[in-house]
């Protein structure tokens, strides 16, 4: 066998072996985006006035449509609630909101004293001002936070989305943010309107209440993972925190 008869074979060879692998790839990416429908994630954004950051629900939302999830969208009155941020919105990504479901899931939430906790795998807590005011006390949230935990589902949240923990307590007594790792809006990231409305600021509300807190730099992306809890600092925290998400709710696929 002459060296062009080998070169030849190797060529082949090699193009048999990327055939192969990229057959293997796409056959393992349609498999779990079929593990992935079976799943469902729950979104919690507010009711209230102050309203929750569209951009903060729109970009992960459609980051796990992607990889094939499902999602409900809920809220303390269900409905529709104030989105604020859309002018934050890409051009690419206010066109996908325009013509996705989202847009109706928001308008026609689900009121969260109707929201089955069973149905899911992880339940999200959007951010924006609204978490401050009627997500810090709400039992339903509670309810439907600890009863996913405690069923092995994962815990995430952004920027104020975590205000929504903070006072979510086990069937042990125990808080769920103790001595955990957790990160949320940072108190130099507040300004003087959340400075004087606020009951307090997350940061500091955190750190009294046992859990370790950390943040990186100003309006930079920072998550935080502890078991199967998952925050983001703020808004620019949204996509990495996300992608997190959809990287544990896989790795449930081969438990």
């Amino acid at each position: 066998m002459n060296i062009s008869m080998l070169t030849s074979l190797t060529h082949h060879y090699k193009a048999f072996v990327l055939m192969l692998l990229l057959t293997l790839l796409i056959a393992g990416s349609a498999n779990a985006a079929v593990l992935n429908q079976n799943k469902k994630v729950l979104f919690i954004v507010s009711s209230d006035k102050s309203g929750f950051w569209l951009p903060e629900v729109v970009e992960p939302y459609f980051l796990l449509e992607q990889a094939g999830f499902k999602m409900d969208i809920a809220s303390p009155l269900g409905g529709k609630g104030k989105a604020s941020g859309a002018s934050r919105l890409s051009h690419e990504q206010e066109t996908w909101f325009l013509s996705s479901k989202l847009q109706n899931q928001l308008d026609g939430s689900i009121p969260l004293n109707e929201v089955m906790s069973n149905n899911y795998h992880a339940v999200y807590f959007a951010g924006g001002s609204g978490p401050m005011f009627d997500l810090l006390d709400n039992k339903q949230a509670q309810k439907i936070t600890r009863e996913i935990y405690e069923r092995g589902g994962i815990i995430s949240a952004d920027c104020h989305g975590p205000a929504a923990l903070i006072n979510v307590k086990l069937t042990n007594g125990q808080r769920l943010i103790e001595g955990k790792n957790i990160t949320a809006k940072a108190n130099v990231e507040e300004g003087f309107w959340a400075r004087s409305n606020y009951p307090f600021l997350l940061e500091d509300k955190i750190k009294q209440l046992g859990g370790i807190y950390s943040a990186g730099k100003k309006s930079k992306p920072h998550v935080v993972i502890d078991g199967r809890l998952i925050t983001g600092q703020n808004p620019a925290s949204a996509i990495p925190m996300a992608k997190s998400l959809i990287v544990m709710l896989g790795g449930q696929n081969k438990g």
